[in-house]
């Protein structure tokens, strides 16, 4: 092989020697081809080791890309039927961003995955702002009945979260809840007392007019028969 790390190769380096009037026996020197150095050994090793090293690490982040995301997805397949499964999905998304290799279609997939979770999120704060504006006015109940109706996943921050979960198991709240529901069931069982009593008046009534029609045509019957007697 040909050594070039000089930057010339052997022709190059003979005709400059013929232009110098180098011979031998009266006849131009002919290149010869050196054998390959140890540089050049050692180059040659480097690339090959560079090029097979980089087909094994691609093949290796090409499985460990796929181990994540199927890992991933079957995080985001659970939720579907167990919410608290979002969060580890969404952290589990989130961990893909220091993979050496995410293909294109990957990509989509986590970008749909994600934004899904984000729309969920902006759904809780939603309804967090509207429980925390019933509590502002001072009315837990509304607030309680908020919080507890939501059965998505636990998606807010920290600080936020832990308004919720005050919200959700304040003793002070669940009395006025508990208290608030007497007062309806009271309500409901007086209405359904009043409902029956107005139920019995009425049919009072519609027999006392009943009896009353009654007695009118009896008390014309008998006018009328004492009248065919004469």
């Amino acid at each position: 092989m040909f050594s070039f790390l000089n930057g010339k190769s052997p022709f190059d380096e003979a005709e400059e020697k013929l232009e110098a009037g180098e011979t031998i026996n009266g006849r131009p020197k002919l290149p010869q081809a050196p054998i390959m150095g140890w540089q050049d050994g050692v180059f040659l090793l480097v690339l090959v080791g560079l090029i097979v090293g980089g087909y094994y690490y691609y093949q290796y982040a090409k499985q460990k890309s796929a181990d994540s995301f199927a890992k991933c997805d079957a995080l985001y397949v659970a939720a579907e039927t167990d919410a608290t499964k979002y969060v580890d999905a969404e952290a589990c998304y989130n961990e893909t961003w220091d993979l050496g290799f995410v293909s294109d279609s990957m990509e989509i997939l986590r970008q749909n995955r994600l934004g899904a979770i984000e729309d969920l999120r902006n759904q809780q704060k939603d309804l967090y702002a509207e429980a925390m504006g019933a509590m502002a006015a001072r009315d837990s109940v509304a607030a309680y009945n908020i919080v507890n109706d939501y059965k998505g996943p636990m998606l807010l921050n920290q600080g936020d979260r832990k308004d919720w979960n005050n919200i959700a198991n304040s003793e002070a709240v669940k009395a006025c809840v508990a208290a608030a529901a007497a007062r309806a069931d009271s309500i409901a069982k007086a209405k359904a007392v009043a409902d029956s009593l107005a139920q019995v008046a009425a049919e009072l009534r519609a027999k006392a007019v009943a009896d009353s029609i009654e007695k009118a045509n009896k008390k014309l019957a008998r006018k009328g028969k004492r009248k065919r007697a004469q």
